[in-house]
């Protein structure tokens, strides 16, 4: 029987509450248990500081402390300190990715790869998968320059969605979807009775809870019961609960941290909501479904689509505030349609995005591009 493969996950940090960093650890925690010698790194994360639990036998490598810098008061001085932070990702993860010498190397996020890989010899170059968890158009044109010049270096490149897979494989031939899938699963739908809506997210401008809090002013009134839960930290937090205090909802708005216990948050909910601007394939929108909550959605570019059928929940014309607070009103008002919606949700996630077949996917990936074999066509 032939050794397991090497493989090395790289994020640019791996303490906060988000999708790729859960992804990357979920990942190499799979690998972990089937054998293969796994490494995890990222700029300046140390395994105490990770967010997500880890198996023992993953390695956690990290760069050495930045002595800490003032904070820049001009454009031109943040933008000097932007290009500093991703030089330094750039070298730092480029040495990991020497020292490991791993069989393959995975590269998390756009910003992440196109500051690694100009660092990277060809042969390094040649044992890289690519996955931006982002949709195509996310980053700025200078990034999607890099982009474009750096990819088709690479082995392989993963799309999140069927929507994005054309536009990868126009950079690179070997483009495969591999969607994301939520760890976590009912099989029927719970009696939720309490009239809750629930939102998962860091507070930044991308998840978009300034939208769901104008939202959520309108669907408030004439439904006293009715209360919001966000949960998620991040740089905008205090200002969403100004704006939720500026609103007049603020009593009815929970501002939640992040918790291990998401199982339960979903479980003491009615409706999930994503107000995002934009997305990859969102982790937290696949989780709600499988869990039976029916889901509102803005139609952002990417994922919802993807996620949410017409039985599974409500998709609302990206910005469309009216219609996301019109969708949430009519599902805490409609306690039957809730439950079909849920129950629907359920069949789907577990007949599209099985936890199984995602992991597989990702090994038959990595493990051809370890052996140095062909990337099959289907790989779960």
């Amino acid at each position: 029987m032939s050794t397991p493969p090497s493989a090395l996950l790289l994020c640019e940090r791996l303490d906060i509450a988000g999708g790729v960093e859960r992804f990357a650890c979920e990942l190499a925690n799979h690998l972990a248990g089937q054998g293969w010698a796994v490494a995890l790194g990222s700029l300046d994360t140390p395994r105490e500081a990770v967010r997500y639990p880890l198996d023992p036998g993953v390695r956690v490598l990290c760069g050495p402390p930045e002595r800490a810098a003032a904070a820049a008061s001009s454009r031109l001085g943040r933008l000097w300190t932007m290009a500093r932070h991703q030089l330094r990702l750039g070298r730092v993860l480029a040495a990991q990715i020497r020292g490991s010498q791993a069989d393959v190397v995975l590269l998390n996020g756009l910003t992440t790869a196109a500051s690694v890989l100009p660092r990277l010899r060809r042969d390094e170059a040649a044992r890289v998968v690519c996955c931006d968890h982002n949709h195509f158009f996310a980053r700025s044109r200078f990034w999607q320059w890099l982009r474009t010049r750096q990819y088709p270096r690479v082995a392989a490149l993963v799309s999140l969605t069927q929507a994005d897979a054309p536009r990868f494989a126009r950079l690179h031939p070997v483009t495969r979807v591999i969607a994301n899938a939520s760890a976590l699963q009912v099989a029927q739908v719970g009696a939720v009775e309490a009239p809750v809506v629930l939102a998962v997210g860091r507070h930044v401008a991308q998840k978009g809870f300034d939208r769901l809090l104008q939202a959520w002013a309108r669907v408030r009134p004439g439904r006293p019961a009715a209360e919001l839960r966000l949960i998620g930290d991040g740089p905008l937090l205090a200002a969403h609960q100004a704006l939720a205090q500026q609103l007049g909802v603020a009593d009815s708005v929970r501002f939640l941290p992040p918790t291990p216990a998401m199982a339960q948050a979903y479980r003491d909910s009615a409706v999930f909501v994503l107000p995002s601007r934009y997305e990859g394939m969102p982790l937290v929108l696949l989780e709600a479904q499988a869990m039976g909550l029916p889901a509102v959605a803005f139609d952002c570019p990417t994922g919802p689509a993807d996620v949410i059928a017409p039985e599974t929940g409500v998709l609302v014309p990206d910005g469309d505030i009216d219609g996301l607070a019109r969708a949430l009103g009519e599902l805490l008002d409609d306690p039957a349609r809730r439950q079909r919606l849920g129950a629907a949700a359920i069949e789907r996630s577990q007949r599209l995005f099985s936890p199984q077949r995602h992991t597989q996917a990702w090994t038959t990936l990595l493990q051809a591009v370890a052996r140095r074999t062909p990337v099959p066509e289907v790989l779960a």
